[in-house]
């Protein structure tokens, strides 16, 4: 009793690891994200983009300024 984990905690555990895909919302969960994975590259890519936009406007300077 001691030296054994109870029955209850052992078993669930390995019905996990066997059989993912048998819970409710595993699917679901997996294209949250893939979803979030991709607004993550977009938002990256978005700010890289401006980044440069900004860096080549502000190397390239405008004649105007005194």
């Amino acid at each position: 009793m001691y030296g054994k984990p109870a029955l209850g905690t052992v078993l669930p555990m390995a019905g996990l690891t066997a059989a993912p895909e048998v819970l409710p919302g595993v699917p679901f969960a997996r294209g949250l994200q893939q979803a979030a994975g991709a607004g993550f590259l977009l938002y990256c890519t978005a700010a890289i983009a401006l980044l440069s936009i900004k860096l080549w406007l502000h190397m390239r300077g405008t004649g105007d300024q005194s």
